[in-house]
């Protein structure tokens, strides 16, 4: 685990992250693609390029090779009296590590990561979607159960 490093992602670690990407959608989930693994290499090259400030990434490195992503959406709010700034909302996206790091406590240290950034940021809460893998994780990081954290799914 010590030859792991946790570090802020490159544009240049974007075919990597799109690869993992999509180790997790298709080869393990099942989900059909709907472009060419090439052409979701350069989609998510070019998402990466266009939200500098509302999407920061950070991957998991050992020899040089990206095994490790997390990404970190920032959504900024109006302004209230008490903070005339305005306020920064964060949710945690997209936390995945290639089989051959899983169980090191590397998802931990990405987790870590994207939460020392929305600290940084001064976001005031920070939410994720989890998964039933990942939920024993958020707990153990401090995350539990908002009561009027609504959502609604889209329509069909």
């Amino acid at each position: 685990m010590d030859d792991v490093v946790i570090r802020a992602s490159r544009p240049t670690d974007m075919a990597a992250v799109a690869d993992l990407r999509w180790r997790w959608s298709v080869e393990e989930g099942g989900a059909t693609p709907a472009v060419t693994r090439d052409e979701y290499r350069d989609a998510m090259t070019a998402f990466a390029l266009a939200h500098p400030e509302s999407h920061r990434c950070v991957v998991a490195e050992r020899d040089g090779r990206v095994l490790g992503m997390a990404w970190l959406a920032l959504n900024p709010r109006p302004p209230v009296p008490n903070r005339p700034r305005g306020r920064v909302a964060a949710e945690l996206q997209t936390v995945y590590v290639h089989p051959e790091l899983r169980g090191a406590g590397v998802a931990g240290l990405l987790v870590d990561a994207l939460l020392a950034l929305a600290d940084e940021r001064g976001a005031e809460r920070v939410v994720v979607h989890s998964s039933v893998v990942g939920e024993r994780l958020y707990r153990r990081l401090g995350f539990g159960d908002a009561r009027l954290l609504l959502q609604r799914p889209p329509e069909d």
